[in-house]
């Protein structure tokens, strides 16, 4: 309480300060929308001496492979779905292990590589048989089969993981045709809605035994996801349609789908292929009363309303906030709904005009700020008496103070002291604090976990005693906590050197190591894991400097936002913000998994890795 009160003085005025002249900015909390990560399956068919070659490639939303995962395959003859020689070709499924099989790069996606043994596998009925099929580490896969000439249909599906949503791909041939590979080239991820046309080229590749052929004199049609006809083109001597597109025809900003497909042909068979795009769109922001000289002058603590007009090129701005700055400091903010934005800027300032900055602030990445719009409100200050019943309520908490101040004793008391301990207990940041040093005759550590931040007690979690050598990590003792939080851990029977390491952590609690104290009575405070993940991309944002890098503190969002086309950075604060505002668990394995995510560390910053204790025990399922 004493060190309290000896700054009661500098805080009643301040407070004064603050009644009489406020500053409070409304601050409106932007909406979040949280996108798990989406797996694509893509897949192709062709003939290879005789057989059916399908193939492929399983990767996430920002295009990064994904190996080791299955895929479970299901074959069937369009005319006979049940038909007894297709299950019997699917049974003799087999992996593309030779150079002959292996399709041109860019066929689906990316190429195979030669001398590549696939992980095949079948499984399911014998009438109604599934190919299971293994990713490799650039997340390829591939199968051989012998099947009759005639329509098939593939189903694809793969059940995605903790990160990544499932995916499914229904893929259509013809093995009595030649198959035909359509790409876009080169591929189209974000498309800018202003720009009047959109120039695409569509590139067909006609794909039989390992070698691909253009294919020209084809007719190639232009769809979008909501099957809105864009145009049709035929292919030159080189295989390419070239396509201008208007714009507007494009659909919503957002994402969507660019569809490429050939209707097939007596000797060629159907074929089709699908990007996936974001439509963009820049934004702007006009206050109609400001362009027309409407504004009528007032007083800034008192409260200025504006309405602000959120426009694109393709009409009103359905989401966002709009914040309104004076030099550094945020003065207003609001929500935009159906392109408009009601705000009320709250400031102190001389003078009678005050410059404001308005700037938009999206949600979703396909709504870009054009810039900053700057208004002149015309201000005026109040009068004397407005400002009276603040002054007296000022004065009023300046003698409570300081009546306060007069009755208190400037000695420390037990609970004082113990309050304070309290305080530095939950700083939030991960120790081992010494409570009490082994009496004489006492061996070993005994002690409390508990949470850095809430000073709750831990149950479950794991402490141990390990000691460094050449060979690596030697566990010297461990043990569990009880549901109270503590633990009783014996000297190891071989007795103590030097180098031991004292470490803990929890399913929810982020591992901590650290020199092992002398025996007695320990404290142990442990960060939870969704808090750890917060902080290292804080750290991050820190070294990155801008536009990562804000006051008072970068958030997920914020650094969403920064990345702008670097989806594995927004991916990386997007899986961050889902695991620490979520409201989900983060276990170990969740932790590594967006840890595995981080983008490269700037120079002097390392990217978190496992402590020399070895593999989490939490991390086992």
């Amino acid at each position: 309480m004493c060190a309290r009160v000896a700054t009661t003085p500098a805080i009643a005025v301040a407070t004064l300060l603050l009644l009489v002249f406020p500053e409070a900015p409304a601050h409106a909390q932007a909406l979040k929308i949280r996108v798990r990560g989406a797996g694509r399956i893509e897949a192709r068919a062709s003939r290879a001496d005789g057989e059916v070659l399908l193939y492929g490639a399983l990767t996430d939303d920002a295009g990064r492979p994904l190996p080791n995962e299955t895929i479970t395959t299901l074959v069937r003859r369009e005319s006979d779905p049940r038909d007894a020689r297709t299950a019997e070709g699917v049974r003799a499924a087999r992996g593309c292990d030779s150079s002959s099989d292996s399709p041109s790069a860019g066929s689906a996606g990316r190429g195979l590589a030669h001398d590549r043994a696939y992980g095949v596998r079948v499984a399911g009925a014998t009438d109604a048989p599934e190919v299971l099929l293994v990713t490799d580490e650039d997340g390829r896969f591939c199968f051989r089969t012998k099947l009759d000439p005639d329509r098939y249909a593939a189903e694809l599906t793969w059940k995605g993981t903790n990160l990544v949503e499932p995916a499914a791909l229904r893929l259509a041939f013809d093995t009595s045709r030649q198959a035909l590979a359509l790409r876009f080239d080169p591929t189209p991820r974000i498309v800018p809605l202003e720009s009047p046309r959109t120039n695409l080229e569509v590139v067909a590749l006609l794909d039989e035994n390992g070698s691909p052929t253009v294919a020209p004199n084809l007719a190639i049609a232009i769809a979008t996801e909501s099957d809105t006809a864009l145009g049709a083109e035929t292919t030159d001597r080189s295989g390419r349609a070239r396509f201008a597109i208007d714009s507007t025809k494009l659909g919503p900003p957002g994402r969507g789908e660019l569809r490429a497909a050939f209707a097939g042909n007596a000797d060629v068979a159907f074929s089709s292929q699908v990007v996936e795009i974001e439509r963009h769109v820049k934004v702007s922001l006009h206050v109609p009363a400001a362009e027309h000289g409407e504004l009528e002058r007032k007083v800034p603590d008192d409260g200025i309303p504006l309405l602000v007009d959120v426009t694109s090129i393709a009409g009103a701005v359905p989401e966002g906030t709009v914040e309104a700055r004076l030099g550094e400091v945020v003065v207003g903010a609001a929500p935009v709904e159906r392109g408009l934005a009601r705000l009320t800027v709250t400031f102190t300032a001389p003078g009678d005009e005050a410059a404001v900055q308005l700037r938009y602030v999206p949600v979703s990445p396909w709504f870009e700020p054009l810039g900053e719009t700057t208004i002149r409100l015309p201000i005026r200050g109040p009068g004397i008496l407005a400002k009276a019943p603040l002054l007296l309520a000022g004065l009023a908490v300046m003698a409570f103070f300081l009546l306060g101040r007069v009755t208190s004793s400037a000695r420390k008391t037990k609970p004082e002291r113990d309050a304070k301990k309290a305080g530095e207990a939950r700083e939030g940041k991960p120790r081992v604090d010494v409570v009490r040093p082994a009496m004489a005759g006492e061996r070993g550590w005994t002690g409390r976990l508990v949470d850095a931040h809430e000073g709750t007690p831990i149950a479950g979690a794991r402490v141990w005693i390990e000691r460094g050598s050449f060979e690596g990590r030697t566990m010297l003792a461990t043990t569990t906590t009880d549901a109270g939080g503590r633990f009783v851990l014996e000297e190891p029977p071989g007795g103590l050197s030097s180098g031991e390491v004292l470490g803990a952590e929890s399913r929810l609690h982020a591992r901590h190591t650290q020199s092992l104290p002398a025996a007695g009575e320990l404290s142990i405070a442990l960060v939870q894991r969704r808090r750890a993940l917060l902080a290292r991309l804080v750290a991050w944002a820190r070294r990155a400097g801008g536009p990562f890098d804000v006051k008072p503190e970068p958030t997920p969002g914020h650094v969403k936002r920064a990345a702008g086309d670097d989806f594995r950075t927004a991916r990386w604060a997007d899986e961050v913000e889902r695991a620490v505002f979520g409201g989900a668990e983060v276990d170990a394995r969740a932790e590594a998994e967006i840890d595995r995510l981080a983008p490269e560390p700037v120079p002097g910053q390392e990217k978190p890795t496992e402590t020399a204790a070895g593999p989490s025990p939490h991390d086992r399922r």
